[in-house]
């Protein structure tokens, strides 16, 4: 009896032992992003990882803080204990997540001819232990500008380490795993802009259970697909979406079929062939199990209407506006998306569960809609007035999405990777809440939202890159006609720094997009605030120098103390008439009339000569008003004599004379406009350096 209990305890032991072989190793190779410096054992992602994929598998957390890849870097994982422990384990998936500490100066400069011999080594050395090794090669998560010496070369040296980590993966066939698109745009997770906190690395962690263990998902389309939208006619338009991996997903549109294998995340795009404009149509996507259906949907010119308040806007609250509601509210041949926000910018702390949901660029929502006479009430005026015009005279189905946030900068609606590349935006960025650089209302509004946060990064709409990240990336795989922007007024403190952000938001806008889309903007309307002038005036300026851009006049419109001046629609209508012009190519006069030539006749009279006119008149055929002279002592006077002679201003002068401006008051009557009731812009001109 004893014997046979001895055999069968042996035997239960052996079972037991044969289980626990059966656990698949996993072996976390890495610096301190790994270990989980400055987190709790159980909150790295290793430990994370394991609770994720459960008791089949055997996670190891061999990290090292500070470590390079490189052999000769100033702490080399080649050459730790780590290694060595990581090699005894005789693991069966290696994940390796090395290169941050590689961008230390000590490092890159030095020994970046061997980055990829010395990864080659670390794969070579698992693989002699076990050929069958399976290899997860990270890219690195992120280094935000922040970091004490991301100017000093971190951030250059950051990128070309990430092309060979790639290079590495691709020679390897083994699988890259993008750590950084999953935390870019997270710096509120990230207090020394280097080490993620515990919901970073449970990012990592979820990210790396889907490649190894992947989840069921349920079938979906990406936020910004649904009924009765509108697809950009004549280009090639991407439908996207997730359901689980490896899943066959098919997509029927007008009697055709397409198919694609999800990836292992999940994911899957199907493009579908330009077409012209018309509809409805339908398009249904399957798995076999699932289906999603879209009806209602229009080819046609789709316009991203964006900016802050005046943008945002609502029509229900603009002069005129019933009249236009009625208009348009059975017309099915324009449709809206109006990404509304979670909460506005208005003066009031903010709870914690809006504050979560921010800081997960969670801000926006909304989905494509029918003219009606609730959506057409709170959708951006000027963008309807736009839209109404262009349908009507072009006769083809619009799409409007608006994405507009109130008192937003500049600065929150440009890429990250676009600010960080330059050096003067990276030096503040990251300190954005007490920078002199971002006007002061911004930083006193946020400060009051953003009360009961106890995020060091807590994120917020006037946050730089914010409504990049939260709003406009959504709208990336979409093609869109153009470009409406109405954005300024937190930036007319600094217009010198506006003139740097402007430029490069345009251009940061059509690197993402991957389209050259052209930008028809509002200049600044007039109120009574000092700054607003010269801005007005840098505006106008930007539009005859960046490509593709085009500016509409407003400060004939504007109000004496409100910000938010009621006759939108009129914008609106100059905004679909340079369109007309630009893209539709008509022939018809939207540009603002342009100073192009200054000359002095006899001693005191001067003559201003403009394009974009044939015939001056001042509005409502009253007396020309707004024009000023600055004479040497810097005293401005209101200018009286002056005579139009068709596209020319004929001025005379006192003697002394030093400079002209025109619509120069902040809050202006100034009234001059062509024939076609285009408004001349703010502008001033130099006299002391004219000659004859």
């Amino acid at each position: 009896m004893w014997k046979a209990l001895n055999f069968f305890f042996i035997g239960l032991c052996c079972i037991n032992f044969l289980f626990a072989q059966a656990k698949k190793k996993i072996a976390c190779i890495g610096d301190s992003v790994t270990k989980g410096l400055g987190l709790s054992k159980e909150d790295s992602y290793p430990s994370q990882l394991q609770e994720l994929l459960g008791s089949a598998y055997e996670v190891g957390n061999f990290g090292r803080n500070g470590a390079t890849l490189l052999a000769n870097g100033h702490n080399p994982y080649l050459k730790s204990k780590e290694l060595q422990d990581a090699l005894a384990f005789q693991p069966d998936i290696v994940i390796i997540a090395l290169g941050l500490n590689d961008t230390d100066p000590r490092n890159w400069p030095n020994y970046q001819l061997d980055f990829q011999k010395d990864y080659q080594q670390l794969l070579n050395l698992f693989r002699t232990k076990n050929p069958k090794t399976d290899f997860y090669i990270c890219m690195m998560s992120p280094i935000f500008s922040g970091h004490p010496r991301f100017l000093s070369g971190t951030r250059d040296w950051f990128q070309q380490i990430q092309e060979k980590i790639r290079e590495v993966a691709v020679n390897n066939a083994v699988t890259l795993v993008d750590n950084h698109h999953i935390l870019s745009s997270r710096i509120d997770l990230f207090d020394d802009y280097l080490h993620p906190s515990a919901e970073g690395a449970q990012l990592i962690a979820k990210q790396l259970a889907q490649y190894i263990k992947p989840n069921n998902i349920p079938l979906q389309l990406a936020d910004t697909f649904n009924s009765h939208m509108v697809l950009q006619r004549d280009r090639v338009n991407k439908i996207k979406g997730k359901a689980s991996s490896g899943d066959i997903i098919k997509l029927y549109f007008k009697d055709q079929e397409w198919k694609v294998q999800t990836d292992v995340l999940g994911n899957w795009e199907i493009e579908l062939p330009a077409q012209k404009a018309g509809g409805p149509f339908d398009i249904r996507v399957t798995t076999g199990k699932e289906e999603v259906y879209l009806k209602d949907i229009l080819f046609g010119d789709v316009y991203l209407a964006s900016g802050q308040s005046n943008m945002a806007f609502p029509m229900k609250d603009a002069k005129d506006a019933q009249q236009l509601i009625e208009k348009l509210k059975n017309n099915k041949y324009i449709r809206l998306y109006h990404n509304q926000v979670i909460t506005e910018t208005t003066n009031q702390a903010w709870d914690t569960n809006s504050l979560n949901q921010i800081n997960k660029l969670q801000y926006f929502h909304g989905k494509w809609e029918l003219p009606s006479a609730q959506s057409l009430a709170n959708f951006s005026a000027i963008a309807l007035a736009f839209g109404a015009d262009i349908q009507s005279e072009m006769n083809i189905p619009i799409g409007l999405v608006q994405l507009a946030v109130g008192g937003s900068n500049t600065e929150s609606w440009i890429a990250r990777c676009d600010l960080e590349q330059d050096n003067l935006s990276a030096s503040y960025i990251h300190t954005w809440r007490t920078s002199d650089f971002i006007q002061d209302f911004c930083r006193t509004r946020a400060a009051e939202n953003l009360k009961n946060s106890l995020v060091k990064n807590q994120r917020h709409p006037y946050d730089p890159s914010y409504n990049f990240e939260a709003g406009v990336q959504k709208w990336l795989d979409h093609q869109f006609k153009a470009v409406l922007w109405y954005q300024g007024e937190s930036n007319a403190h600094n217009k010198e720094l506006h003139e740097l952000l402007f430029p490069k938001l345009i251009q940061s806008w059509r690197g993402a997009f991957q389209q050259d889309l052209p930008f028809y903007f509002v200049q600044l309307s007039s109120i009574n605030r000092p700054s607003w002038p010269a801005f007005r005036e840098s505006q106008n300026k930007l539009a005859t120098i960046i490509p593709e851009t085009y500016m509409v006049v407003s400060s004939d419109l504007g109000h004496p103390q409100d910000v938010h001046p009621k006759d939108k629609i009129p914008i609106g209508i100059r905004l679909s008439n340079l369109v007309k012009k630009h893209s539709y190519h008509l022939k018809n006069q939207a540009d603002a009339p342009q100073l192009q030539k200054l000359t002095q006749r006899g001693k005191n009279t001067w003559v201003l000569d403009f394009r974009n006119c044939k015939q001056f008149q001042p509005k409502n055929a009253e007396e020309i008003k707004g024009f000023q002279v600055m004479d040497r002592e810097g005293n401005l006077s209101t200018i009286q004599q002056i005579r139009i002679k068709k596209s020319t201003i004929e001025i005379n002068l006192p003697e002394g004379s030093q400079r002209i401006y025109y619509a120069y008051a902040p809050f202006t009557n100034a009234n001059l406009e062509n024939e076609d009731s285009v408004p001349v812009s703010t502008f001033s001109i130099d006299l002391k350096n004219t000659s004859n």
